[in-house]
């Protein structure tokens, strides 16, 4: 007999019982003996052995889905442990790469600057001490006029190669500058790169881990 039916017959019994008689004066009720030994009948011929093992199915499945979502919880714990200690972890390299890249660029900059000053510098004392040969050599020409006037010449034609010179020189001091930063940006660049890829990693970490939570 199906299971449903032992309980509408267990269902009737307790009707029975419900809207039986009751004897004044005390807790007892009277009830109709052919009636109730028939719906007793009924529900010990229609027990069914399979109902025993349908209730340890039942308490089994029950044990195995406690079970199932105790170690769901307890994975995503530990996955939350292991992204938080990824993250903590990408964080402190974030940190110290770019306090080093700092303090690098800071060095570097400062080389750099030191080089170009020392290099302007040197440029601007070679035109002076040009300037001043040129100007001293034509102090010592003679005063006649195609003299003075080839010294003349001579004495613009020295300043004009001072001035080109000094201005070439700058020229290259420039561009050792801007080499210099180039090559400082790339490094910046490279360490730069390595934090957007640690990034990427904890951020795949944390959606797998949502992913088992929604799961």
């Amino acid at each position: 007999m199906p299971r449903n039916e032992v309980f509408s017959l267990i269902d009737k019994l307790s009707l029975s019982v419900q809207n039986a008689r009751k004897v004044p004066l005390t807790g007892l009720v009277m009830l109709e003996q052919s009636e109730v030994l028939e719906l007793l009948k009924r529900v010990v011929s229609s027990y069914d052995p399979q109902l025993e093992k349908a209730d340890i199915i039942l308490n089994n499945e029950k044990n195995i889905i406690d079970d199932a979502n105790a170690t769901a919880e307890r994975v995503t714990k530990e996955a939350d442990l292991q992204a938080q200690s990824v993250v903590n972890e990408a964080n402190s390299y974030a940190q110290n790469t770019r306090a080093s890249a700092d303090a690098y660029a800071a060095e570097t900059s400062h080389q750099a600057e030191e080089k170009a000053n020392a290099m302007l510098a040197d440029a601007q004392a070679r035109a002076r001490q040009t300037v001043e040969d040129a100007q001293a050599h034509a102090d010592t020409l003679v005063s006649e006029t195609t003299v003075l006037a080839r010294a003349q010449e001579e004495a613009e034609n020295l300043l004009k190669n001072a001035n080109e010179h000094a201005a070439a020189v700058e020229r290259q001091t420039q561009q050792d500058m801007l080499n210099i930063l180039s090559q400082l940006e790339s490094n910046l660049d490279g360490k730069l790169n390595d934090v957007r890829m640690m990034l990427q990693s904890v951020k795949s970490m944390r959606m797998y881990s949502e992913e088992n939570e929604n799961i």
